[in-house]
């Protein structure tokens, strides 16, 4: 998926004349193994709060974590594009009451040659991204935070062509026993500039988020989760996901993305993850047709 999502950048910036184009679609996407196991519905997860700066800072202090680290590894679709990335995130929870967040993600695309003007070969050039980012949160009632997170991605799509721009999140979220709410706006920041000095957008949107948790008989929980994007650009998509877990040492997850027209494709998801004295193993599994058919992602954290 990452080759395709790299390809449509690269037309975005050289070729301004596409329709609804929009730059850096790899800020749209998901990379951490326990959210893609319920298929990207994550913005009122609070089990894990490490990559909280890619997705909703106002979570931190209703987690019941302290402090929240990990890193991860993501093969989209390996057999068939080869394209990688790595990230890694800490969150840190103050009394539940204040919340501070960063994450760092690298992605590695495939190489292509480069070619002179008589088509000779002259070497090679490896595309890729980076995107930094830092969150805050606030919770100033015992059912009600807010948070944001702000940060810098940059798309490096040919040798002397690198673009870049400003990101941010904003949601208030709101928890009332085992059910959660929240809302804001995602990924909404500066323009970039194409090669020809055109101006295009990144995929900024309206997000909302529901989720509802309960636990029986002592170690049994199971967690239902819902997100939802409608994009400036008019498209809308739509992430459900459900989580078990047993004795707060092994979860399952599943869950669909549906994507119409937006910067990620449309899939099912399912993933697993072990915990055992703070150490977190995650794994999720893309399936479907689409271009995110057979990723694989894997994270390992710690729970302080």
């Amino acid at each position: 998926m990452k080759k395709i999502l790299y390809i449509a950048g690269a037309l975005m910036l050289l070729f301004p004349a596409l329709a609804g184009a929009q730059a850096l679609p790899f800020t749209a996407a998901e990379t951490d193994a326990a959210s893609l196991g319920t298929a990207g519905a994550n913005l009122t997860q609070t089990g894990s709060i490490a990559n909280a700066s890619f997705s909703n800072a106002a979570a931190i202090p209703f987690s019941d974590a302290k402090m929240d680290v990990a890193a991860g590894y993501t093969m989209w679709q390996p057999s068939a594009v080869g394209s990688n990335m790595i990230n890694v995130g800490a969150a840190y929870n103050m009394n539940q009451k204040f919340g501070v967040a960063v994450g760092f993600l690298y992605g590695m695309n495939p190489a292509y040659d480069i070619t002179d003007a008589s088509g000779a070969v002259k070497g090679q050039f490896k595309p890729s991204d980076i995107h930094v980012n830092a969150g805050l949160a606030y919770r100033f009632l015992p059912f009600l935070s807010v948070g944001a997170n702000i940060g810098y991605a940059t798309s490096s799509l040919a040798e002397g062509q690198s673009y870049g721009a400003l990101a941010a999140d904003v949601f208030a979220m709101a928890k009332f026993g085992g059910l959660k709410v929240t809302a804001g706006v995602a990924n909404v920041g500066t323009n970039v500039t194409s090669a020809s000095g055109v101006k295009f957008c990144i995929p900024g949107s309206v997000a909302v988020g529901a989720g509802y948790e309960a636990t029986f008989a002592d170690k049994h929980a199971v967690e239902a989760l819902l997100d939802a994007d409608y994009y400036f650009s008019g498209w809308f998509a739509a992430a459900a996901g459900a989580a078990y877990t047993y004795g707060d040492l092994v979860t399952v997850r599943a869950g669909y993305r549906y994507g119409g027209q937006s910067p990620l494709p449309s899939y099912a998801s399912v993933g697993a993850g072990v915990k055992f004295m703070g150490i977190k193993l995650d794994l999720a599994y893309l399936i479907g047709s689409s271009a995110a058919k057979n990723t694989l992602a894997l994270s390992l954290g710690y729970t302080f």
